[in-house]
């Protein structure tokens, strides 16, 4: 790893990349227990090896996402993507 640097995991893969190229988001601490899982979330969808690519438009999107909610269509939709591809989750406390 390069000095002042740091891995940073996405929901497409893991990133190294200087610290002061990083911007705080100043989330509280479950708003990014938040994130966290939403990070855990895509990762799965993105595993899927033979999805739709809607799919990966609806991973963009949401991989993007500098909130730590999402709106109620948003959840239906990764909810709907979770069932489709039999993709259990169990929210985390």
């Amino acid at each position: 790893m390069l000095a002042n640097s740091c891995t940073v995991q996405t929901w497409d893969g893991d990133y190294t990349v200087k610290i002061e190229h990083l911007k705080s988001l100043e989330l509280l601490d479950e708003d990014c227990q938040f994130m966290q899982q939403l990070c855990v979330r895509l990762r799965q969808l993105n595993q899927v090896p033979s999805r739709e690519e809607a799919v990966d438009w609806l991973l963009q999107g949401l991989g993007k996402q500098a909130k730590p909610y999402l709106s109620s269509l948003q959840a239906k939709l990764l909810a709907a993507l979770e069932r489709e591809y039999k993709i259990e989750w169990r929210q985390q406390k």
